[in-house]
């Protein structure tokens, strides 16, 4: 239990759905592996992890639509070379799944900055822009490495 009276952390399997051919995600494995505090309630989780689900999904749509056409009802049907595979871990499913938790994350950091605290606790390295930004990069170069493409980061001067 933290400071706030919430929960620390979400029981395993609670699973946010998706639809048939993209893998559901459990809410607690993305709170623990991306460090997610516990004041972030189940409702404001599954929330951006459906944003960053329909996000990826969107992205991803030709992608899809071609291994549906050739005949494959989920990701983990697309086959990979053996090596590829990591015991019994799909490699597409698991950059899915980063692309998602990292697209979700990038939306709770502008979430936190409003969230149980007082101007002088903020956290300005949670809280910044940038930080948000290179989580969304991370998501941006999950869905490239799925499809194989390369990704290319312009700033301006």
């Amino acid at each position: 239990m933290s400071f706030t009276g919430f929960a620390d952390e979400l029981p395993k399997g609670t699973m946010v759905q998706n639809n048939a051919f993209w893998p559901d995600i459990d809410l607690a494995e993305f709170q623990e592996a991306y460090r997610l505090p516990g004041e972030y309630r189940e409702a404001l989780l599954a929330d951006r992890m459906r944003l960053g689900m329909l996000w990826a999904n969107k992205e991803l749509a030709g992608f899809r639509a071609r291994h549906v056409e050739a005949g494959r009802a989920s990701l983990s049907e697309v086959p990979v070379d053996d090596g590829e595979m990591l015991g019994d871990l799909h490699p597409l499913v698991l950059q899915y799944v980063r692309a998602v938790c990292c697209h979700a994350k990038g939306l709770l950091l502008s979430d936190y900055a409003t969230m149980l605290r007082k101007n002088d606790a903020q956290s300005d390295a949670k809280e910044a822009p940038e930080t948000a930004d290179r989580w969304f990069r991370e998501a941006l170069s999950a869905l490239a490495d799925m499809q194989g493409t390369m990704t290319i980061h312009v700033e301006a001067l």
